[in-house]
């Protein structure tokens, strides 16, 4: 029997921008060469100027929400990206990168 999932409308609304997020990093990532240059330099500063972020609440309700989503969705961001990606920029802003 399937479990059900019971979220508010904030947190669907959160898991619903993380994906927008990840599907707008990836398909501009496929095009764009000098966003894929400065992200892996930079990813924070790079989202950040491209009106793009992740916050952790989102991205949890995203897993919960739809974990199938959210598996393709990481799995074509970082077979674009550098191992190096999500440290970046999940670590504290304080931390050396």
């Amino acid at each position: 029997m399937a479990e059900t999932i019971q979220l508010t409308r904030g947190q669907v609304e959160s898991a619903m921008r993380a994906a927008m997020t990840m599907d707008a990093i990836v398909g501009r990532l496929t095009y764009d060469e000098e966003f894929a240059k400065d992200l892996s330099s930079d990813p924070r500063g790079t989202m950040e100027k491209a009106g793009l972020s992740f916050d952790k609440e989102g991205m949890d309700s995203l897993m919960t929400m739809d974990s199938k989503r959210f598996d393709s969705a990481a799995e074509a961001l970082f077979n674009l990206v550098d191992s190096e990606f999500l440290y970046k920029v999940a670590g504290p802003s304080c931390d050396p990168l």
